[in-house]
């Protein structure tokens, strides 16, 4: 699985002072980067709109005071603290924040000595000193405006990934990152590698992380974090979910980050701390919808997902119901994305969709997604094109009758549904059938007045691969039919008589043909325009047949798992 990680922010900063030094435009900023960018883009913005650049300073007509808003960005009040200094000495301009940040201790910090260096100050190399002050003299070495084009993806935020696959196994690709020469919490590479058994692969798509086959020593170990200070909290999680003692050295600053990381650690609790709030729920802690709020500030697209071996769903042998209580059950998050095992899942998926948090799906419980038949043959078969055909149709009406507020079919290869909610519902999903957890999740939440929506998008559409063979197409088709007299939704058994009235009056009167297939014909090709009418006519004159074989045979057949 791919997983998609910020810009670094500690570079982001630091091109951001420099272009407020010189003068240069600064870079643009999006929702999508960390808040800590954008508090301090948006504060030298303020700063320069009121007083100008360094170079040309203007004095603004009133003297009244300039307040300057931080949040609880301790990077943004050390830069700027010594920016004021440097460049606005004297003038009315108040740094304000939340009640953490006005609690942080006025020692000089690496912020402040990277401040100081990237204004021009001419400090002295000193033995040891911090990766974040080697990073600063280096973007002062090599600045020009255009570095803001190209900036790194975060090491930092690497390593909740890192402790992910520590703790639950399995491999992931951090899209675009590769190495750094200007990073030093790219040291969690060889850190998970030495101790919890995560092992590296550098690629040119990224980089590849994934579990050792040989099994992790639980033996004591004993890590510096002087320089390492923001790996602590996956580090410890990880040591505590594996049982292996650590001797962490070097923490004393931890007590003045967002939060007292050593005992935050220690109590399992947020404390509004954003690296507190992804270590804990990479370790499956539980963390509330309230409090992950505070990981917009370096990582905006992060949740930790469960990465199910493709083998191994049923390896209890008591079905895909119970295995998907298990999973869900273990769950921490608010919402739980569903993808059936054979298919292609969407791109969004390996990021937390925003869609969740913004209307009218932030008071969505569950989340209808689209699906896509795709055959992976250049000319496809028959039966592949007839499916196709088939199923282009099923989506389309799935898609409008949930925009109509009817919602009459769901697929469990693409769902989204809120947690609280699927185990809610768990006892209505028929525990005694092995499979329509999908339609009976839907028929309980109607039932129970929950709110149902539909993202037709296509960023969320699955591919789903039509059967090859037509024993397999049959057997399949029974087994959906074989789980209508169960369904109990108005709305779905309305629809489902008028399917079978319209192909059994097609039997008896074909002429109905010359109606159903005009409008039948633009219900496919409005989700699938590639649907040849030929392909599609073909489909319309063996439907009522296929209908009947497959209600007959999905009453009689016995369903296994």
């Amino acid at each position: 699985m791919k997983i998609q990680l910020p810009i670094s922010k500690s570079i982001a900063n630091r091109i951001l002072l420099l272009q407020a030094i010189h003068g240069d435009p600064l870079m643009r900023v999006s929702s999508d980067m960390p808040d800590d960018v954008i508090v301090l883009h948006d504060a030298l913005q303020k700063i320069r709109d009121t007083f100008g650049t360094p170079e040309h300073r203007i004095s603004p007509p009133w003297r009244e005071g300039l307040e300057v808003g931080l949040k609880n960005s301790g990077t943004a009040l050390r830069f700027l603290q010594v920016h004021l200094d440097k460049c606005y000495p004297g003038e009315p301009i108040t740094l304000t924040g939340d009640e953490r940040l006005m609690e942080r201790d006025g020692k000089p910090t690496s912020q402040t000595t990277s401040a100081r260096i990237l204004h021009g100050e001419d400090i002295p190399v000193e033995p040891g000193e911090s990766p974040y002050i080697t990073m600063s003299r280096r973007l002062l070495s090599m600045y020009q405006p255009s570095m803001a084009d190209s900036i790194e993806l975060d090491w930092s935020s690497a390593a909740f990934w890192y402790e992910y696959v520590a703790i639950h196994g399995g491999e992931l690709v951090l899209e675009g990152l590769q190495k750094s020469e200007l990073q030093g919490d790219n040291e969690v590479a060889q850190l998970y590698s030495r101790y919890f058994g995560v092992l590296t692969s550098y690629q040119p798509q990224g980089v590849k992380i994934f579990q050792s086959t040989v099994p992790v020593k639980k033996q004591p170990v004993t890590i510096d974090f002087e320089r390492i200070p923001d790996l602590y909290p996956a580090v410890a999680l990880t040591c505590e979910r594996l049982g292996i003692p650590l001797q962490a050295t070097g923490t004393s600053r931890l007590r003045f980050k967002e939060s007292n990381r050593l005992t935050a650690v220690r109590l399992h609790e947020v404390r509004n701390d954003h690296r507190m709030a992804m270590s804990l729920m990479c370790a499956d802690f539980p963390v509330s919808i309230e409090e992950q709020a505070c990981i917009v500030k370096s990582y905006p697209a992060f949740v930790p997902q469960h990465i199910v071996p493709r083998k191994g769903i049923n390896d209890d042998n008591m079905g895909k119901k119970h295995a998907l209580s298990k999973l869900i059950r273990a769950a921490v998050s608010e919402y739980v994305w569903l993808h059936d095992d054979d298919v292609i899942v969407p791109p969004a998926a390996s990021v937390v969709p925003s869609v969740l948090y913004g209307e009218p799906y932030a008071k969505a419980d569950l989340i209808i997604l689209p699906l896509r038949m795709e055959s992976e043959h250049t000319k496809p078969s028959l039966l592949e094109r007839l499916q196709i055909a088939e199923y282009a149709a099923i989506q389309q009406l799935t898609v409008e009758s949930a925009q109509q507020g009817r919602a009459v079919m769901c697929s469990g290869a693409n769902l989204i549904v809120r947690r609280r909610v699927w185990l809610e519902c768990e006892p209505s999903l028929h525990p005694e059938i092995p499979s329509g957890d999908d339609m009976f999740l839907l028929e309980a939440a109607k039932r129970g007045g929950y709110r149902i929506s539909v993202l037709d998008d296509p960023g969320y559409t699955a591919i789903v691969r039509p059967v090859t063979t037509w024993r397999a197409f049959f057997r399949q088709r029974m087994r959906w039919a074989g789980k209508a007299p169960r369904y109990t939704d108005p709305d779905i058994r309305r629809c489902g008589m008028y399917i079978v009235a319209a192909n059994v009056l097609q039997i008896i009167c074909p002429l109905v043909l010359l109606v159903k297939f005009p409008i039948e014909y633009r219900l496919v090709t409005r989700r699938e325009p590639s649907v040849k009418w030929d392909d599609a006519l073909l489909l319309e004159l063996l439907y009522p047949w296929y209908i009947l074989v497959c209600l007959v045979g999905g009453l009689f057949r016995q369903q296994r798992w």
